[in-house]
């Protein structure tokens, strides 16, 4: 999904989210959802699930185009990321 969003040229911010999903706080209050990567555009939540990203990655490509047609700064993401294990 970074790809995607590095060649939209969209802005985003990954969050560090820690890795045992019952500690996720945050993610589960804002997505209502323990998975990752999930999405945070504003208005629009898509939470993370098990299995790949496709709602995520087709409502990027909806919403900011085609990567090869878009023009620089054309929007904000924010992608949850788990914490590094120390």
């Amino acid at each position: 999904m970074r790809e995607l969003l590095t060649q939209l040229q969209v802005s985003s911010i990954n969050v560090n989210v820690p890795k045992p999903r019952e500690e996720r706080h945050e993610l589960i209050r804002t997505t209502g959802s323990t998975f990752i990567p999930a999405l945070v555009d504003g208005a629009t939540i898509l939470p993370g699930k098990l299995r790949e990203n496709a709602d995520i990655i087709a409502y990027l490509k909806e919403r900011f185009g085609d990567p090869e047609a878009v023009a620089p700064g054309a929007g904000t993401a924010v992608e949850a990321q788990p914490e590094p294990v120390a």
